[in-house]
């Protein structure tokens, strides 16, 4: 059964991430690659069953919904929440998928996996990093512990589990999933919000 990793471990002034970095191939599949990274799989896999299982495009453009991540960890045997703002870095659970360089206009950004572990010398000491897969930057932006602005995160738990918080539907999005339950709709909702 998945678990997320409580500690991360400390050699000298640094610290060696709970997860592998896995890069993304193309510029908007850096979903894929967070959930490889969760998953301790590859970039190739999540696609592939992205593909087969659920009639993902083979060739973009594409844009993966926060529906579609839920749906891509579920079969892994992760559960997420809905995409939510951040008022502070604490707000966000252990484990999430964050959303940085959030553009308003055109309400895209790109995905990071986000993790809080204790330091295995110390459990009083937390430990909040970012895993970038991105590859456009620069190695020392790989992992790092100085956080990018998180506009948007999806909480990540193990199935069976529950998550930091319930989450109340807003009417409408409840009655489009009693409505059509496979599916919520794409875009986002009046607010601004990202939709799943």
């Amino acid at each position: 059964m998945p678990a997320i990793p409580t500690t991360v471990t400390m050699v000298g002034a640094g610290f060696v991430p709970a997860f592998r970095r896995v890069q993304q191939c193309g510029d908007f599949d850096c979903p894929f690659a967070v959930i490889a990274m969760i998953c301790g799989t590859t970039l190739e896999e999540v696609r592939n069953v992205a593909i087969r299982r659920f009639r993902h495009l083979v060739h973009g453009p594409y844009w993966i919904t926060g529906h579609f991540i839920a749906q891509l960890l579920a079969h892994h045997g992760y559960n997420t929440g809905m995409y939510e703002e951040p008022a502070s870095v604490s707000e966000i659970p252990d484990l999430a998928i964050a959303l940085v360089d959030y553009d308003e206009l055109s309400n895209l950004g790109r995905h990071v996996l986000f993790h809080r572990a204790r330091a295995s010398h110390d459990p009083g000491i937390k430990v909040e990093y970012v895993i970038d897969p991105a590859y456009w930057i620069e190695p020392h932006d790989y992992v790092r512990t100085n956080l990018p602005d998180i506009h948007w995160f999806m909480e990540v738990y193990p199935m069976g589990e529950h998550g930091s918080k319930v989450i109340t539907l807003p009417r409408y999005a409840v009655r489009a999933t009693a409505d059509r339950p496979d599916t919520l709709a794409s875009g986002s909702l009046s607010d601004g919000v990202p939709c799943l």
